[in-house]
């Protein structure tokens, strides 16, 4: 049985239906070539679109699912991906950053290997602090 993505986004929908305008506005792409989740603007058609591994998506437990889809959520609902995007800087340290500043508000939701303020390599850094404050604190 394959990864049915819809199912999951439908369960995070039901239970918190703040995602649900943005969700349904985004074209969800499977593929293999990424080993996580991300998105984009697609710029061909200037529409966003989520692209995201099965395989990955299947090795977690409900919790995480939610959680990653909710992250990559929060990358467009917070602009890291168009207005507040930084130009002149490397997009993975920018990544990284984005990915700090929303999961300090999804602590417990995310697999061990999400990058998260006060662990691990981050162990310096504060909670619930901007993209661009983690940019130039890292």
């Amino acid at each position: 049985m394959s990864f049915d993505l819809n199912l999951h986004a439908y369960r995070l929908l039901m239970e918190e239906p703040f995602f649900a305008a943005l969700s349904r506005k985004i074209e969800k792409i499977a593929t293999t070539a990424i080993p996580t989740a991300g998105v984009r603007v697609n710029p061909e058609t200037a529409q966003f679109e989520m692209v995201y591994n099965p395989e990955f998506f299947a090795s977690l437990p409900e919790k995480h699912i939610k959680g990653v889809l909710k992250h990559e959520f929060y990358h467009l609902i917070f602009d890291h991906v168009t207005v507040r995007k930084p130009e002149g800087v490397n997009p993975k340290t920018w990544n990284i950053a984005a990915d700090l500043a929303i999961n300090s508000h999804l602590q417990g939701e995310l697999p061990e290997l999400a990058c998260m303020p006060g662990v691990g390599p981050f162990a310096d850094l504060p909670l619930g602090k901007t993209a661009e404050w983690y940019l130039a604190n890292m």
